[in-house]
């Protein structure tokens, strides 16, 4: 998380940086929960911090809107139309079908062996014994599997991940400071996000000009659900929800896994011993590491959420970590358990919002580490110092360099 500052305000009652990891920020939201389970800021923004808090705002996006507009109009619709994640019924309704009838389970089923054979090529191309374990495997196993999924040309990732790199480096701005306000709409209207839509609409104009075209970008634009299909543009930023869904966050959840089992050898001896426990293991580090810390709801109405009372149009973040770790929800939440038994977190959401890429990520890590486990007798980090996470609103380590030893 971003730190920001504000003469004569308590530094206590503000998140601390996630730069080296969760140590620091971990103990705060316990504090937190404790203390503020609902809590006003500074800067205007209520923060959630209880499992059950965040699960009924979730459950309730008649009053906690996804869309920002209710908070800043400025936002021009045409960036996000399409996007799931900012969108409130019953347009949502009408996308998410749409989009369901054409990622389905067996796209995501029938992908398992092509996951499997890119991360086997990663690795043979892995420069020796030493490597750097994101820029090497992590960033582009999801990558190139949502890239082929989306008929993205092999010779265009690194534009991607240019765009990647500069999504992972914005930060939420403080709503009072009018510089960081205008700075953050400028990003929106003219950064990668507006790079990544006019190349997303080439593509799919390829595709509309093409009736024998195959594949996914194909089948949601001909996808239909009680008469109705996707415009070009809901498709594109579709098309791109699942792209930073699939990449990002899979990318994430790749490196935190090897950040753990590097440091828990028992944990790794189990799971290279029992593949059979590497779900239960993708699922604790959904729970243990999200890759999206907080989300971001505003208020249609007055609303009473823990006792507080939250004003219409008012910011929301909703602390998807903590509720994660909340001790009312998970014994010895900050232990990291492989079997804890059925996932609970709620890391992707929950109710309307429910991530509709969570398959496909877990898919990858899932698949990601049993290569990684099967190919590798021992992983071990060997940075300097403390892994670096970029401070944005995704958690998620700059570089992993590891030294392996082959089975």
């Amino acid at each position: 998380m971003t730190e920001f500052s504000m003469p004569g305000i308590d530094p206590a009652l503000l998140p601390p940086s996630t730069r080296t990891g969760l140590s620091e920020l971990l103990p705060w939201l316990a504090r937190m929960r404790s203390e503020h389970p609902v809590f006003l800021d500074p800067f205007g923004i209520h923060h959630v911090f209880g499992y059950a808090e965040v699960q009924q705002a979730l459950s309730e996006p008649g009053v906690f809107s996804s869309d920002p507009s209710y908070v800043m109009p400025m936002a021009a619709a045409e960036l996000s139309s399409g996007m799931l994640a900012v969108m409130d019924p019953p347009t949502h309704t009408k996308v998410r079908r749409i989009a369901s009838a054409a990622f389905t389970p067996r796209r995501v089923k029938d992908l398992t062996e092509r996951i499997g054979q890119i991360a086997e090529d990663l690795l043979d191309a892995a420069p020796g014994d030493e490597f750097d374990f994101v820029t090497t495997f992590s960033q582009y196993l999801p990558l190139v599997v949502v890239s082929e999924l989306l008929g993205v040309p092999k010779a265009d990732l690194p534009r991607f991940l240019e765009w990647t790199e500069q999504l992972l480096a914005l930060s939420v701005p403080n709503p009072n400071d009018a510089e960081e306000m205008d700075s953050a709409i400028a990003a929106a209207q003219f950064g990668p996000l507006v790079q990544m839509q006019q190349y997303m609409a080439g593509l799919c104009a390829q595709v509309r000009a093409n009736a024998d075209s195959d594949g996914f970008i194909a089948d949601l634009l001909r996808a239909e659900v009680d008469g109705e299909r996707l415009a070009d543009h809901e498709a594109v930023n579709l098309a791109i929800q699942l792209l930073q869904a699939g990449h990002i966050t899979s990318a994430s959840l790749l490196a935190n896994s090897v950040l753990t089992l590097a440091g828990d050898p028992e944990l790794e001896a189990r799971l290279r011993a029992d593949p059979q426990l590497i779900p239960a293991a993708v699922d604790e580090m959904l729970r243990y590491y999200p890759a999206v810390p907080r989300l971001q709801r505003f208020t249609t109405a007055e609303t009473e959420l823990g006792g507080v009372t939250i004003p219409p149009k008012s910011m929301v973040f909703l602390w998807l970590l903590s509720a994660n770790h909340d001790e009312k929800a998970f014994a010895d939440p900050d232990v990291f358990d492989i079997d804890r038994g059925t996932f609970r977190g709620l890391t992707f959401g929950h109710g309307i919002h429910y991530c509709f890429g969570a398959a496909l990520a877990k898919t990858e890590a899932k698949v990601g580490l049993e290569a990684l486990l099967r190919r590798y007798s021992s992983i071990e980090v060997v940075a300097d110092g403390p892994i670096e996470f970029y401070e944005s609103e995704l958690f998620t380590p700059k570089s992993v360099p590891v030294r392996v030893r082959r089975a």
